[in-house]
């Protein structure tokens, strides 16, 4: 549908007037038009007008809105997370489950130019003690035995406060696996690691991180998923610079995910690069269901505020009523994280940022000018305040901005650069201490 809007347009658009505004290249007003009509469809208007200017490249505040108060999400304190440098594998978004009850926050002052990158720091909003309820409720949807038994050749490659994650062989396959293990009594809201476990298991997609199976081992839980050997996308666009054709190409996948999930009304919650994995093989999966819920006939919106700080849809901080729209926006986030190196109002305290995000229709770019016009036009159907306007992940897969999208044989030389200026980081790092010793 959105391609023959484009394509009538294209044909409005070869008129005198149109071509004043685009005498070389008709076919980029036709998808600005496009953007115009569906926008217009739903009720909105300011960012889908046809002169309307680029994503501002500063925050125009709005008053202050009511509700959104100073403890909307908690600071970061005190435990960390550190992940082994062997083989620069980012692995925050698998230890990111206890986002359940955890609201995962980088630290006030924090730069993914710094050398803590790999760290993350929560502070848990209040502890509980182990209920046989939760355990009596897990019992009959993992598996039976031990994993530890199960798998072979256990190497740790990530670990935090909230659990440790460990690469493993599966004998019978000879596959690799990550095993998540998660002692419980370090949960706050246990209930919610059920709901997890089985929304995984009930959805299964070449762009998500498919559930394995899960163990319950005393107090520990254990879940296994697929090995995703490249990292997250976060390790990756930090260091390399990716052009607009690779950003469609990774949002396409990206949009797989949220249209399969969104079909069957699961909204993930937690859309960020930090959760976006990438194989070696070109692959992108999306990750991490510790924030994820069902919608239901019955309950077809929710109002909790959970997410991460800097990829929060406004309506979420606005405490309004909200449905899958709200990945659409994160994952516009992170679309302009994969051009600028990461989200807007980074640079803020994550207090800060919230009320900058909850303030202003659109959040601010520091170069629009260096994007292509197509590249605004699929921002802005990603990030209108008003979510009714917003592009659903079925639409967006038809954007002529996800067209340009190239092949993803580039994403493995993309991932094996990104490691080699790691190492080199790191080296020179090691080399300048000594020397001060």
């Amino acid at each position: 549908m959105i391609r023959q809007i484009c394509t009538a347009a294209c044909d409005l658009l070869s008129s005198t007037s149109a071509m004043y505004f685009y005498p070389e290249k008709p076919w980029l007003a036709a998808a600005h038009l496009g953007n115009l009509i569906t926008q217009l469809s739903r009720g909105g208007y300011g960012a889908a007008h046809l002169l309307a200017p680029a994503l501002p490249s500063e925050p125009q505040l709005a008053p202050a809105l009511p509700g959104v108060e100073d403890n909307v999400m908690e600071e970061v304190d005190e435990e960390s997370t550190t992940f082994s440098s062997e083989e620069f594998i980012h692995m925050s978004s698998l230890l990111g489950d206890e986002s359940s009850e955890y609201l995962f926050l980088l630290p006030l002052g924090f730069s993914r130019s710094t050398s803590t990158l790999d760290t993350f720091r929560v502070r848990p909003r209040q502890k509980s003690q182990l209920t046989e309820e939760v355990l009596e409720r897990l019992r009959p949807i993992v598996n039976k035995g031990d994993p530890m038994t199960r798998y072979t050749d256990f190497v740790q490659v990530g670990r935090g406060g909230f659990g440790t994650v460990y690469r493993a062989i599966d004998p019978a396959s000879g596959d690799a696996v990550a095993l998540k293990r998660m002692p419980l009594h370090k949960r706050c809201k246990k209930e919610l690691v059920i709901n997890e476990i089985q929304i995984m298991k009930e959805n299964r997609h070449p762009n998500i991180v498919n559930y394995i199976g899960s163990y319950l081992v005393k107090e520990d839980l254990w879940l296994v998923m697929e090995y995703v050997d490249g990292g997250t996308l976060t390790s990756v666009l930090v260091r390399v610079f990716m052009e607009e054709r690779l950003i469609a190409a990774i949002s396409r996948e990206c949009l797989k995910a949220l249209d399969f999930l969104h079909s069957k009304n699961v909204i993930h919650r937690d859309v960020k690069s930090d959760n976006i994995l990438l194989g070696l093989d070109g692959s992108v999966k999306l990750t991490d269901f510790g924030l994820c819920a069902q919608l239901t006939k019955e309950r077809s919106t929710r109002r909790t505020v959970l997410g991460s700080p800097y990829w929060v849809a406004p309506e979420i901080l606005k405490r309004k009523e909200y449905d899958t729209q709200v990945d659409i926006w994160a994952l516009g986030i992170v679309a302009i994280e994969m051009l600028e190196g990461e989200p807007p109002y980074f640079k803020e305290s994550p207090l800060r940022a919230q009320q900058l995000i909850a303030r202003n229709r659109y959040p601010p770019l520091r170069m629009p000018s260096r994007m292509s016009f197509l590249f605004h036009a699929f921002l802005h159907s990603c990030l209108d305040s008003n979510p009714r306007i917003r592009w659903t992940a079925r639409e967006l897969l038809e954007h002529p901005f996800i067209q340009t999208a190239m092949s993803l044989s580039v994403l493995p030389e993309a991932i094996r650069i990104a490691r080699k200026i790691h190492h080199n980081t790191e080296t020179v790092h090691a080399s300048s201490e000594k020397m001060q010793e």
